[in-house]
Order: C-alpha cells, then sequence, then structure tokens
C-alpha cells in the first residue's frame, strides 16, 4: 500500500518535530466532545460530487516556539518532500461529511464540530491513522462541487511546548470512476 499524503508528508515533518523538541513522544491527549460540540453541527454546505480526486498540501506554517531557525528549516524541507506527490481518493455518492474528511486525510476521523453553509466549510475532527494524522486537526475553507481548498491547523503538543503546524490541502476531481 502506497503512503498517504498525510503520512508522507506528516511522519517526516513530526520526525524533525520530535529532533526538534529533543523529546520523546508527544503525551496522548484524550479530548471528550461537549454537548455544545455535538450540538453545534450545521451542514447545509456544497459536497463534492461523487468521482475520483487528487490532493495536494502546502505547508502555510510550522509555530515551533523553541525550535531554530535550522530545525524549522529542515521541518519545512521534509514537509515539502512528502507533499510532492498528489495523494488520490474516492467520493462516492451518498458519503457524509464525515467520511469525506476521513477519505481525505485517509484516516479515522470523528468530527467534533462543523459549520457547513453554501461553499464554506469550518470545524474540528479529532483523527486516527497508523500513519499520518494522529489527533485533533482544525479546518476552515472552501467546498465547490469539483474542487475543495481547506487550511488545516494541527497542534501537536509536546512536553516542551506545542507545536503548531498550518498547512493548505487542495482536491480538485480528475475523474467519474475511482480506481
Amino acid at each position: 500500500m502506497r503512503p498517504t499524503l498525510l503520512a508522507r508528508t506528516a511522519l517526516p515533518l513530526f520526525a524533525g518535530i520530535a529532533l526538534a523538541a529533543c523529546q520523546g513522544d508527544a503525551p496522548a491527549t484524550d479530548e471528550a466532545l461537549t454537548g455544545d460540540e455535538i450540538a453545534g453541527m450545521t451542514d447545509t454546505g456544497t459536497m463534492l460530487q461523487p468521482g475520483e480526486y487528487s490532493a495536494t498540501q502546502d505547508l502555510i506554517e510550522i509555530d515551533a516556539p523553541g525550535a531554530t531557525e535550522e530545525q524549522v528549516a529542515a521541518m519545512r524541507t521534509e514537509f515539502a518532500a512528502g507533499a510532492a506527490e498528489p495523494q488520490l481518493y474516492c467520493v462516492t455518492e451518498g458519503m457524509t461529511r464525515e467520511e469525506w474528511l476521513s477519505a481525505l486525510a485517509q484516516a479515522s476521523c470523528t468530527l467534533s464540530s462543523l459549520t457547513a453553509e453554501g461553499g464554506s466549510i469550518e470545524g474540528a475532527m479529532s483523527c486516527n491513522a497508523d500513519q499520518g494524522l494522529n489527533g485533533r486537526v482544525d479546518f476552515a475553507g472552501t467546498v465547490e462541487d469539483t474542487s475543495a481548498a481547506l487550511r488545516m491547523t494541527y497542534p501537536v503538543p509536546l512536553e516542551t511546548g506545542d507545536i503548531t503546524v498550518r498547512f493548505g490541502v487542495q482536491s480538485q476531481r480528475t475523474g467519474d470512476s475511482c480506481g
């Protein structure tokens, strides 16, 4: 199985983050959903048409307090190397917003908040994957019939302080059928 787009970018990046922080594994966080987060979901927004999509990523920012400029530059280089190749994923008829975001992230994601109205979307989700995103991801952006552009924020809690990675994900429909 080919590594996912997020795995190709996130794993090398977070290996660099761990080295930059000079610490072991990040402490686990288990954030329970509140009633407001669950009740506050609104989804009247545009959904992608079924078909095959190509997703690309670009790094917007790494906020790594305590890391040197050289360490942040190394993280940027690793992210760029992992994001060099687009990732294909499938949107199917009747797919929910949560299923679409999970397919895009190539992880098992659960929405904790969502506002999707017209072509605008924003929310938060918790993702779990063998490789790639693990933890809370905040997102905002636009969704059209055949494309999406999201800005994602991924906080990485470390004992030495949180590192925040902001990146863009662009999806474009490439075909009618998946495969």
